[in-house]
């Protein structure tokens, strides 16, 4: 029985002749439903997104879907989800296709792991099959991956082959769809995409299947794009557990289209038949190659032929309307929204036509210029999961003032840091972290920058078990596990502003809110010490500099922001950060040639300047817990820490540090947090304002042959609100 979520007000009870009885999936392209026929048969039925249907050029007009689709009714029943039929409703089109009920291949992946013998090669064979008698027909799937494998008790079946087709009526010459991990190299160069780019896509979802992993790593957009494009595939064990599949797979993953065998010639491959001419049934021969169960013990139906992996909402999603904290709805629950934070392999990315693209902040700049172009161009459309936002104030440019309670002051926390109890070592790593349930900072982030294949993680604050945070985002917890996520490749977000999301811990439900609009960008959260408050800093980039041009605070009860331009900013790339206790903010200033930190009221009205400091570490944040000191470089010595007194500007301590050592962040208001750089890795420790060290943090080693200059990316929140 298929895994559906009952339909949400506003959704249809029929589509033509089909009832509809629940929701399978909504993804970036659609929602997707379980429909059933006069006759009594279950279908899948997705109906376009209204924002890629237009009757300009921007999207796909009804008429042009309805006449593609026509051309899907010649694709063979071979291990696909055969299409029906289409049509349109309330001016959005819509497909009918068999309904398949099994859990996709992405899926059955991440719950029971790889799959191996002859699971592993019932799958390729069916689903090169399924390839087979789709270029048969005259069509390019343009997204093969996990997500679009189905697998039924019957064996895989290959779905979505007709979106695909579909839309590519609305896309031109400089435009691709695809998902990442599995494009080709000529569908990220914007060339003709034609069958060997299905070829390429088959072969990384292979490489997927048999490792857990696809050939050129999911860590981030512009990685990935680099090693498509210049680098060979990994695949792993596949060598050792299969021989020939993964020496056809490995053809299939040429860099040149040209060299790459047809889907015919590959399954003749496949059935052990590479010698003998083409001819025969060879459809049916891969047909019943692949008959089978291919899921494995325990995995149960899940799913039916959606646009993504997903059978319904996840954690952090809900289901209908919702509200934010505190406020009414005001209307039904916007589109899902594809978002950064979505793992690599659940987007699907539009390539938009771009005389000079350029990066977007965040990505790194030593490509060549077909890389640049590339990864800059591609913008986020659709994803596999069902994210039902608030966008709260998207409709109003002047969102209301943001809510403030009155300041109080924070009781200073200074005693020497107990004994560590307990070795900690993060997932994925060999680092080891030292800590003790008395500490008043906990890790609760961390990302292995030496590991391209590595995922973000984030620590829930109530279990202390870390789970995956997503690719493209900042990701930042409050002292009571409320979360942050800001996108980092703001140009891929959809929105004509920039956006943070804020996820309640306790409902799990997420709130979308609008920032600056673009090209302003946002970067530099920081939660308030209540953790009610987030203060952004609002940039202009200009290249590879960026200039602050403002703040915003988020106020989480009515998941509303206030933009605060600020003229007069120097020290361009320098942050806002809170002064703790107060209701000021305070930012690294530079005034006639002199280094200082220059204070601010919540309008962006300057309140006073302290002048003939040192230049603020790039770190968390510079002040202590309390507020009562801030720390610096000192202005005399590059290479020593000072402590002032906030009130005053008074030097209260400084003390030398390695060239190799950093300050990071305070872990109570009398001891700091310092990084040292070292030729066999990282090592955190607590010292005190004396330079003194008082305990070891943490120990990052640094893996074999790894020569990066940077190790791991980690963040420490206090453990409780003051």
């Amino acid at each position: 029985m298929a895994h559906t979520t009952p339909l949400l007000a506003g959704d249809p009870a029929a589509l033509g002749e089909y009832r509809l009885t629940g929701r399978i999936g909504e993804g970036g392209q659609g929602s997707v439903y379980l429909g059933v026929s006069p006759a009594g048969e279950q279908v899948a039925i997705k109906v376009l997104r209204s924002s890629l249907v237009t009757t300009g050029s921007a999207g796909v007009s009804p008429e042009d879907f309805l006449r593609e689709t026509e051309i899907l009714a010649r694709v063979a029943p071979f291990c696909t989800a055969q299409v029906i039929g289409s049509g349109t409703a309330g001016g959005r089109p819509y497909i009918v296709s068999e309904f398949v009920d099994g859990p996709n291949l992405q899926q059955v992946v991440r719950a029971d792991g790889p799959l191996r013998g002859t699971r592993l090669r019932r799958l390729a064979v069916g689903t090169m099959t399924a390839l087979a008698a789709i270029h048969r027909a005259g069509v390019v799937h343009r997204d093969f991956k996990p997500g679009n494998v189905l697998l039924g008790r019957d064996g895989p079946r290959v779905i979505d082959f007709g979106i695909a087709r579909a839309l590519d009526t609305s896309l031109t010459g400089e435009e691709i769809l695809g998902t990442p991990p599995y494009m080709a190299p000529e569908q990220l160069e914007a060339a003709s995409v034609e069958p060997p780019a299905d070829l390429f896509a088959w072969a990384s979802t292979m490489v997927f299947a048999a490792t857990g992993r696809p050939p050129f790593g999911m860590d981030s957009l512009p990685a990935v794009v680099n090693r498509i494009l210049h680098r060979d595939p990994d695949l792993g064990d596949l060598p050792e557990l299969d021989p020939e599949l993964a020496e056809l797979v490995a053809d299939c993953l040429a860099k040149d289209p040209a060299r790459r065998p047809s889907a015919r010639r590959a399954l003749l491959r496949l059935l052990g038949a590479a010698g003998r001419p083409a001819g025969g049934d060879l459809l049916s021969a891969g047909t019943a190659a692949a008959a089978g169960p291919t899921t494995g013990p325990g995995t149960g139906p899940t799913t039916g032929p959606g646009s993504g992996p997903t059978t319904g909402p996840r954690t952090g999603a809900t289901t209908g309307p919702t509200t934010g904290p505190g406020t009414e709805a005001a209307g039904p629950v916007p589109p899902a929204v594809a978002g950064p934070d979505m793992p690599l392999d659940e987007i699907t990315v539009r390539r938009r036509s771009a005389a000079a693209p350029t990066l977007p902040a965040g990505l790194p700049k030593r490509r060549g210029p077909r890389l640049a172009a590339a990864a800059a161009a591609l913008a986020l459309v659709s994803a596999g999961a069902a994210y039902a936002l608030v966008r709260a104030g998207q409709d109003d440019p002047h969102p209301p003032p943001v809510r403030t309670a009155a300041p109080r002051p924070i009781a200073e926390r200074t005693g020497a840091p107990p004994p560590a109890t307990a070795d900690l070592t993060l997932p994925g790593t060999k680092a080891v972290v030292h800590e003790n349930p008395a500490d008043p900072v906990r890790l609760t982030y961390f990302q292995d920058l030496a590991n391209l294949g590595s995922t973000p993680q984030v620590r829930d604050p109530r279990t202390g078990r870390f789970r995956a945070a997503g690719q493209f985002n900042e990701t930042l917890l409050a002292p009571d596990g409320w979360t942050a996520r800001l996108p980092l490749l703001k140009e891929s977000t959809p929105e004509p502003y920039d956006t943070v999301r804020l996820t309640d811990p306790a409902t799990g439900r997420v709130f979308l809110v609008r920032l600056a609009d673009k090209p302003l960008q946002d970067f530099n959260p920081y939660w308030s010490p209540d953790g009610r408050r987030l203060l952004l800093t609002t940039f202009r980039l200009d290249g590879d500099r960026r200039q602050a041009v403002g703040f915003a605070v988020v106020d989480r009860a009515s998941a509303t922001a206030k933009v605060v331009p600020v003229a007069g900013l120097t020290a361009g790339a320098a942050p806002f950060m809170w002064v703790p206790g107060t209701e000021t903010i305070a930012r690294r200033h530079v005034e006639s040639g002199r280094d200082g930190m220059r204070f601010y009221d919540l309008t962006g009205r300057v309140l006073r300047f302290l002048p003939g400091l040192g230049t603020t570490y790039d770190q968390e944040g510079a002040f202590a817990p309390a507020g009562r000191r801030f720390v610096t470089t000192c202005p005399e010595a590059k290479y020593h820490a000072c402590v002032w007194d906030t009130a005053t500007g008074r030097r209260l301590a400084s003390f030398s540090l390695p060239v190799t050592t950093k300050v990071i962040g305070w872990y109570n208001d009398a001891h700091l947090i310092v990084r040292d750089t070292r030729r066999d890795g990282l090592r955190l420790s607590i010292t005190d304002l004396a330079g003194r060290t008082v305990r070891a943090l943490a120990e990052i080693p640094r893996p074999k042959g790894y020569d990066g200059a940077s190790l791991m990316w980690i963040r420490y929140t206090a453990t409780a609100a003051p």
